[in-house]
């Protein structure tokens, strides 16, 4: 019941490596004694994927890399082997974003002319996000005190709420020292865009440009940043994740890292030494977490789960921590839940670092526990955590660690279903082990075909019923779940929906015969979809696709064809005996030979991460070519 946060391998850089050298020796923390640099490396090239205090940078030549960074609230950047080290980086994330894309509530900034009446004068030419912990809502005057009815140039910091004719308005606190007014409102000019800057990593999103990234490779091996620069040419998820969305809600909260005391919700009470406004969003997550657990299995927690949160070891007091196997973990950036019952009464104890990720996988065991007796073989045990570590409010899609992605699809050695699914309790392992638990337990918790039976097996395991097991519950799909395992790890990437491409196991085919026709619709925002056509080898046949549909939300639709880059084209591949031919190219109107005999599936050609904001279907006619 342990967990270490998954890291990957790293990346490349050079700057002046006598004053890394210093910075690094000097700065480390405990245990990074042994801890050189080999080089310095500069980096450029795309953001691949994001994952906590790391980055998957794709370079010009192809290759990626993951590049740890320290963030800016840690005391530590944390090297794959355990060890951490003090290496605070210089970060900056740029990027712009539309007017239609700011959220009531966001703080902006901007500067315009104004009067003590709340009037403005003038256009406001750019509005900047007001991101810094340190950006306080109100007005603040450029030049000398104006009289009543005169106007002067003020930088205003308040809350959107809404933009109505190019005019936008926004809210300011009561007592803000120039008017009275709390509700502004300022034109626009026709040109005006919304840009923003921050030196917070979890602002990076996929497909940004690394315009510079001055790192050091470690004799661990590990790639860490010391200069970072990250231009973002679209407003997503960064500002808007979870993460963003918490932090702000609690930035009334200090950021100072506490003493030891006692932080508790409803369902959690922890002593920690993290700061006041880190252990509320802490508590926050767990809720939420423990809320879409309790919903999923039907069952609610049965006691409180307590324990440790620890973000610097020295500043606690001798026996306090009581647990030497759970202070060893605290120390190798880790955590474990030790469970225990009695009776009927359950407890689980939470010894673990200030990682979120490590919190809530180990809270997710200490759930399972106290909720029902046990937290099943090691692969249900081990897997469900995983899904409780990134389990998400309202979101179905696949959102885990880049490097965990990067491993499961990329290694040579994929482990098959019934090496992951061992009766059982059987040693943890390393993060590669926990990484092929989730993905069994992705797939069989999202994908409808084995759904139905994910959640009553996991249940009678974590309660220990005799004769249940992964073989009895699911043997009898075997073919048709390694299938479609297989599949997933094809096509797996943050963003990808099991759900969305669940195999469509009961269409219907025929085969065609004179001037008979089969016809289908195929919808944009799904995987492979039946297309009625058994086809046979070495046989023509004619297609027509009718209708629009669109791979970008808000874009116009394309036709079977596809848009200039190829998305949104009609693509076919013949499934037979649980294995898949050569993708087909098709289109609006195009004949093709069957190089095999099997069923015809059909799908819009997009990123399999990127089905679920696709809209529109085609209507696509078969016949034997004449």
């Amino acid at each position: 019941m342990t967990i270490k946060p998954t890291f990957g391998s790293v990346s490349t850089l050079s700057l002046f490596v006598a004053i890394a050298v210093a910075s690094l020796l000097f700065g480390s923390t405990v245990d990074a004694q042994g801890i050189t640099i080999v080089e310095m490396l500069d980096i450029g090239g795309t953001v691949e994927s994001v994952g906590s205090s790391q980055l998957v940078i794709k370079q010009p030549d192809g290759k990626t890399l993951v590049v740890r960074v320290q963030e800016k609230a840690a005391n530590a950047v944390v090297l794959e082997n355990g060890q951490r080290l003090r290496y605070p980086a210089t970060v900056e994330i740029r990027g712009s974003m539309a007017l239609k894309d700011l959220g009531v509530g966001q703080s902006v900034r901007f500067t315009v002319g104004l009067n003590r009446q709340g009037n403005s004068q003038g256009e406001a030419a750019g509005v900047e996000l007001a991101l810094a912990d340190t950006d306080q809502l109100g007005i603040s005057l450029l030049g000398k005190v104006p009289a009543v009815n005169e106007y002067a140039q003020c930088v205003v910091t308040g809350q959107f709420v809404r933009v109505l004719n190019q005019r936008m308005v926004v809210r300011v606190p009561e007592g803000n020292g120039f008017t009275r007014k709390t509700t502004l409102s300022f034109a626009l000019a026709v040109d005006a865009k919304v840009t923003f800057a921050s030196d917070d990593i979890k602002q990076v999103v996929a497909g940004g440009k690394v315009t510079q990234c001055v790192a050091a490779r470690l004799n661990t091996g590990d790639i860490v940043a010391k200069q970072l620069l990250v231009e973002v040419s679209e407003y997503e998820s960064g500002l808007n994740s979870l993460d963003a969305k918490l932090y702000a809600k609690y930035r009334h909260l200090s950021d100072d890292p506490q003493s030891p005391r006692l932080i508790r919700s409803p369902h959690f009470a922890f002593m920690t030494d993290v700061s006041d406004r880190e252990g509320q969003v802490i508590l926050h997550k767990l809720e939420t977490m423990v809320t879409l657990l309790s919903k999923y299995f039907g069952r609610a927690p049965t006691s409180v789960i307590n324990g440790f949160i620890v973000r610097n070891l020295d500043v606690w007091p001798q026996g306090v921590l009581k647990e030497p196997e759970g202070v060893a973990k605290i120390r190798a950036h880790a955590g474990i839940c030790f469970n225990s019952s009695l009776g009927n009464q359950r407890h689980a104890e939470l010894y673990s670092c200030d990682d979120h990720g490590v919190i809530q996988h180990e809270c997710t065991h200490g759930y399972c526990h106290v909720a029902f007796g046990s937290t099943g073989p090691t692969w249900l045990a081990e897997g469900v955590a995983e899904l409780g570590q990134y389990w998400k409010f309202g979101e179905q899609e696949v959102s885990i660690n880049p490097a965990v992605i990067s491993y499961l699809t990329k290694t040579s050695q994929k482990k098959g279903l019934l090496e992951i699914a061992v009766p059982g309790r059987v040693p943890a392992g390393g993060w590669q082990d926990y990484a092929w638990r989730w993905a069994l337990c992705n797939l069989l918790a999202n994908n409808p075909n084995y759904a139905p039976r994910f959640k009553p097996l996991a249940i009678a395991l974590m309660e220990q019923r005799e004769g249940v097991s992964f073989q009895s519950v699911y043997g009898p799909f075997g073919d048709r779940l390694s299938f479609e395992y297989r599949l997933f790890l094809e096509h797996l990437g943050n963003g990808f929906r099991p759900d969305l491409c669940a195999w469509q196991w009961t269409a219907k085919f025929k085969r065609l015969s004179g001037e008979a026709l089969v016809n289908k619709k195929i919808k944009a925002d799904y995987g492979w979809q039946g297309s009625g056509l058994q086809v046979e080898e070495g046989v023509s046949y004619d297609v027509i696709a009718q209708g629009e549909w669109s791979t970008t939300q808000g874009t116009s639709g394309v036709g079977g064809d596809g848009g200039g880059d190829g998305k949104g084209r009609l693509m076919g591949v013949i499934f037979r005996e649980f294995q898949l031919s050569e993708v087909i190219v098709l289109g609006k109107e195009i004949s093709f030979v069957a190089p095999s005999d099997g069923t015809l599936f059909l799908r819009c050609q997009d990123k399999w991460t990127q089905l679920s904001d696709n809209s529109g279907e085609l209507h696509v006619y078969f016949r034997r070519t004449p």
